[in-house]
């Protein structure tokens, strides 16, 4: 059912973290009340505007509007004028977008339109189709239900019922594809643009990056033992965007994790299925102000909910979690198909792909040969909740692939090793190559999801606010910020992931003020207060482009807004602006100013080397026996037969 009892409970409290624990509830099986039932409202009028809209036709503001609607109180007696007119407004957004000819009624043809072969939304609309088992005959069938009155169109009033009453297989399905709403996930807005091609790695075929479109994401099937999470979810396909054949961008996908049936089965904290591809940040390729424009973006799609290492086969559901195999699916097409030596090496990743990486990065860096690389992990830190990490690490089977190092296998399999002592690890292992972590100060969609690990595996959450975030945050860099070629980045916001975000070219330590400000004359004090605040700091975008270019300034900083303090004075009452002291002192040199040898040219050096002295000692022994044989052959001319048998030995013990 969409809706749960009913209650009579006091108006619901508008704190982001009590309606986040009320939320929670609801996914742990009691009774939705309050907000959990206003979340449960909510997804339904997603699904229908999902299923009618297209991701073409809507903006994703309108449903995020309405969701923060929704969760203040929702559709129940006890919910407030103001929240009712927000939640209308939103929803009568939504209508109006579909509403193509503007009459106030929506048709059966306004909604079959969106499916046919002219509409530019139709590829996408098949994709949500496809993901939620429903086939154009049966959107009509929905399009029927929504049709409280049988006239054979739609006014408001009955969207309004008709989406109401959705529940069901198509309300489970329309609850994933918003999920990333719920967990604050970022919300790109999708362009009206179809994948450029799809290609199934074959004998025959290896899918060669020349053969791929340009500058257009292209999905391939490499096969084999990929797979996404189950068997009801799809084949496994990454996602390659060409490029410069010796610049490459490895992104590790984000999307949650799976670490038990609970999560799996029951509230689903994961991505299961390939999702849209994005188009902003790092990969709108049309920005000039995009650093990594020329590179070949490869992603390393995330469809199995284990943080990119699983290796292991669950008792339920018919899950299969493969990230390990994923990966090196990956990386096998990449040796195959870029430059023998990359000028450049990225290897990034936002929200669990940025563990992803943490965990990748020794492998991938001792993988590729290159002249410059970077590690840059967006928007996630292992703040897990007591121990939990340890054992999600035995738990999708991490301990048994050949990621680990063998000190740090056996760490796992003891249920004691943790994410950033990998990352840690491949830092002090890595000393010629920059590692560096962007991060908001108050990440929101983190300490949601620490709560969330927390209440689904027992124990009690340590972050429940921004004191203790920011707190547990700095405590975690500061590890890193020992290390000499480790940078961060951190911004005054709430913000969760920025690379993948229409946003990354507006960012500053301030967060996005100045771009929130009005466009006309007003909005000119705004503007200016801003660019004050963050004066004598560099913008996310350019700080970026500092990390991987090999010209302008050698050293580049850490970038933080705020007052530098030591560790005896984080405790700030929830307040953001301060630094740690050891965090904003880091310092990395740039390329400009460094030999450029990667650790396999460095392992390339080391055996130059040791080959030349064995080869200059063969060649001293060679003339030293050389000289003595000719030094032989001058005795013999000139002695007798006894005096040269003892000549003979003599030379042979001298030799």
């Amino acid at each position: 059912k969409v809706h749960g009892r009913p209650a009579a409970l006091p108006p619901p409290p508008v704190c982001a973290r009590r309606v986040g624990r009320a939320h929670m509830a609801s996914r742990l099986g009691a009774p939705m009340r309050g907000p959990a039932r206003a979340v449960g409202r909510v997804v339904a009028w997603a699904a229908a505007a999902v299923l009618l809209a297209g991701v073409g036709a809507m903006d994703p503001s309108m449903i995020e509007h309405a969701l923060m609607a929704g969760m203040s109180g929702g559709p129940t007696t006890t919910e407030s004028p103001k929240d009712r007119e927000t939640l209308r407004r939103g929803l009568e957004g939504i209508f109006a977008k579909m509403d193509e000819d503007g009459d106030g009624r929506l048709d059966e043809s306004e909604v079959v339109q969106r499916i046919s072969k002219d509409s530019p939304w139709r590829r996408q609309f098949l994709w949500i189709l496809e993901g939620m088992k429903l086939t154009p005959s049966e959107c009509r069938w929905i399009f029927g239900v929504v049709d409280v009155d049988q006239s054979g169109d739609i006014d408001l009033q009955e969207f309004l019922r008709g989406a109401d009453s959705l529940s069901g297989h198509v309300r489970e399905r329309a609850k994933s594809s918003i999920e990333s709403f719920i967990e604050g996930e970022p919300a790109m807005k999708l362009r009206e643009m179809e994948v450029g091609s799809t290609c199934s790695i074959v004998p025959e075929d290896g899918c060669s990056l020349r053969s791929l479109p340009r500058d257009m994401p292209s999905l391939v099937f490499p096969g084999g033992e990929t797979r996404c999470l189950s068997t009801k979810t799809g084949n496994y396909a990454f996602r390659v965007y060409p490029g410069d054949a010796d610049k490459l961008y490895m992104d590790f996908e984000g999307g949650g994790a799976c670490f038990n049936e609970f999560t799996t089965t029951n509230t689903m904290l994961c991505k299961s299925r390939i999702a849209q591809h994005p188009t902003k940040g790092i990969y709108d390729k049309e920005e000039k102000r995009n650093p990594f424009r020329s590179y070949t973006i490869v992603t390393v799609v995330y469809c199995s909910g284990d943080l990119h290492v699983g290796n292991v086969a669950r008792t339920y559901g018919e899950v299969v979690q493969r990230g390990y195999t994923n990966t090196m699916a990956v990386i096998s097409w990449v040796k195959a198909n870029m430059g023998p030596r990359l000028s450049s090496l990225v290897v990034g990743g936002c929200s669990a792909g940025a563990l992803g990486v943490q965990m990748w990065s020794s492998k991938s860096l001792d993988t590729f040969n290159y002249s410059r690389a970077v590690v840059l992990a967006d928007s996630y830190l292992d703040l897990f909740p007591g121990t939990t990490q340890q054992k999600l690490l035995v738990s999708v089977g991490a301990c048994t692939t050949p990621l680990l190092k063998k000190p740090l296998r056996e760490k796992c399999w003891a249920k004691n090793l943790t994410i950033h002592e990998v990352f840690d690890d491949a830092i002090a292992s890595h000393p010629h190559v920059i590692f560096a972590q962007v991060n908001s100060k108050f990440d929101v969609t983190q300490s949601f999801f620490h709560e969330a690990v927390a209440w689904t595996s027992g124990v009690i959450p340590e972050i429940t606010n921004a004191s203790t975030y920011i707190v547990a945050m700095n405590s975690r860099l500061r590890i890193f910020a020992r290390h000499g070629n480790y940078v961060s980045y951190l911004v005054n916001s709430k913000q969760h992931c920025y690379t993948p975000a229409e946003d990354l070219y507006e960012v500053s330590v301030n967060g996005t003020f100045a771009s929130n400000c009005s466009t006309g004359p007003e909005g000119q004090e705004c503007r200016e207060e801003a660019r004050e605040i963050s004066a004598g700091h560099m913008s996310l975008a350019d700080w970026l482009r500092a990390l991987t270019s090999p010209d302008g300034a050698s050293t580049l900083r850490s970038e933080c807004l705020g007052k530098p303090l030591r560790r005896a004075l984080w405790y700030r009452d929830g307040r953001l602006d301060f630094c740690d002291e050891r965090q904003q002192a880091a310092r990395v040199q740039l390329w400009s100013s460094r030999p450029q040898w990667s650790d396999g040219a460095l392992a390339s050096g080391a055996v130059f080397f040791v080959v030349a002295a064995i080869a200059s000692s063969a060649v001293v022994a060679l003339l030293a026996n050389a000289f003595a044989l000719r030094r032989a052959q001058r005795r013999r001319a000139r002695c007798t037969v006894e005096e040269c048998e003892e000549s003979d030995q003599a030379t042979l013990l001298e030799t």
